[in-house]
């Protein structure tokens, strides 16, 4: 059974080619290259080499959107709205538990894992929000997303294509 969500985004986006349809999917906190690559492949029908560049394309644009837009807007947020302040503070502080002493041990390694690691709740989206709240710089955070990028696009391209291969073999 489909999800819902990602269906009625895939029939949105119909509309347009099919390279910018993955990568639009791509940028997106929902799909991220995680579902958009497989998209890319088994709806659009687009070559391997084809929807792995325009996936990872794609989801490199939130990188940019984050570390654009989330400062000053977490600034703005907490100094005019104190009751929005502490319900932020209070979710920072989970993050920070929660990834906090992953980071301490294995510094900026970390986000190239866990970005790398194509399970729900990690990617690009994700990783550059820890990056940003762990105050990383972005020279070094960057390069350690994108290349956690590049190896999550490949893990998934295997892992699509494998399950696709079986699934025809019977």
């Amino acid at each position: 059974m489909a999800d819902p969500m990602i269906d009625a985004i895939v029939s949105m986006v119909a509309q347009i080619s099919p390279e910018l349809a993955s990568a639009l999917l791509a940028s997106l906190p929902v799909t991220e290259l995680r579902a958009a690559l497989p998209i890319a492949l088994l709806v659009f029908k687009l070559d391997p080499v084809t929807a792995y560049v325009s996936t990872v394309l794609g989801n490199l644009v939130p990188i940019l959107l984050v570390y654009i837009f989330l400062p000053p807007t977490m600034s703005f947020v907490l100094r005019y709205f104190p009751k929005i302040n502490s319900r932020i503070e209070h979710h920072f502080e989970k993050l920070q538990k929660r990834y906090g002493d992953r980071y301490s041990k294995w510094g900026a390694f970390f986000l190239f894992l866990f970005v790398a690691i194509p399970l729900p709740g990690t990617g690009v989206w994700t990783g550059s929000v820890l990056a940003v709240l762990f105050k990383i710089k972005r020279t070094i955070a960057i390069p350690y997303i994108v290349l956690g990028l590049l190896v999550a696009g490949l893990l998934v391209l295997g892992i699509t294509q494998g399950v696709f291969q079986g699934i025809q073999l019977l």
